[in-house]
């Protein structure tokens, strides 16, 4: 990692279905992936198509730490929710195959069934030829818990897990956050704020706002510097689309502008809308809230 203390870097912005770059979007065909890390720990938001380059991306940090080290490498992956697009990369993420790495998930129990059993039953013969015990990493699961925090303190690898109630975070490096955003069929989405040394960045894919925005939604995001939010319809896609979990552009805005955020990425682009459609999008969006922008693959922010 370069000389800074905190990376938040996109490599996926798509929802539904990952496209081909043949398509030529200059904005990116992958489904959702978001890293947020620090020198020491590396965090992994949701397993979309675009966690396939990160963990080519990872590899030669991976290795440089073996040969200087005996203890295991730790990432820690947390997810918004199961659905397809937001797995769909998970069984071609290379460090999952590599021993002497200690992964750490995190997610939701959907439809009464625990996390681990889903990540489980993605791995079975029927779906992919390696299971998840065949996989020579170390893997420890927890079901997200609407009152859960993570956070990390330097010099300690693994991710600690306390209570938003009872928990003192105030000096840990980094910390999540979450909430649960309930209407998102058929179990709800997460939502995650990230805090590092007085920044903050709030991921909010999956989300459909309420007539008059999703007052939880602005408060836990209120203040944040980076406001990734579901922006995946125009207005006229949007009205054959109600009900399926998703934001248009306008939506996002309100809550960016409710919220006072200083940067509003829009997110989980359609796969149909070419980058015509989408630049419209951000148009329309900058009209609104002039803070707004489309989220790319290889967006990176950093301090």
């Amino acid at each position: 990692m370069e000389d800074h203390r905190f990376l938040a870097k996109i490599y996926g912005v798509r929802g539904s279905y990952p496209i081909s770059p043949t398509t030529g979007t200059k904005y990116g065909g992958n489904t959702t992936c978001l890293l947020c890390r620090t020198k020491e720990h590396i965090v992994i938001f949701d397993a979309g198509s675009g966690i396939i380059q990160l963990g080519k991306d990872l590899l030669p940090e991976i290795i440089n730490h073996k040969k200087k080290s005996n203890d295991p490498f730790h990432i820690t992956m947390i997810f918004t929710h199961t659905h397809i697009d937001h797995l769909i990369g998970f069984p071609y993420f290379i460090p999952l195959f590599m021993p002497n790495i200690n992964f750490h998930f995190f997610g939701p129990a959907t439809m009464g069934v625990d996390f681990e059993d889903i990540l489980r039953t993605l791995m079975e013969p029927q779906y992919f030829p390696v299971s998840m015990d065949e996989f020579r990493s170390t893997k420890y699961f927890e079901n997200m818990d609407e009152n859960m925090v993570i956070y990390f303190d330097e010099g300690k690898p693994e991710p600690q897990i306390g209570f938003s109630e009872t928990t003192n975070t105030d000096l840990a490096e980094m910390v999540i956050k979450n909430r649960k955003h309930y209407f998102h069929p058929k179990d709800g989405s997460f939502n995650y704020r990230i805090e590092h040394s007085g920044h903050s960045l709030v991921f909010a894919t999956d989300v459909e706002q309420y007539a008059g925005s999703d007052q939880q939604l602005i408060n836990f995001a209120e203040g944040c510097d980076i406001l990734i939010h579901d922006s995946q319809y125009t207005l006229e896609q949007y009205l054959n689309s109600q009900g399926y979990g998703h934001s248009h552009y306008e939506m996002a805005c309100e809550a960016a502008l409710k919220a006072k955020t200083k940067k509003l990425l829009l997110y989980h682009h359609d796969p149909t809308n070419d980058d015509e459609t989408l630049e419209q999008i951000e148009k329309n969006a900058k009209e609104i809230f002039a803070g707004a922008e489309l989220a790319r693959e290889g967006w990176e922010w950093k301090f």
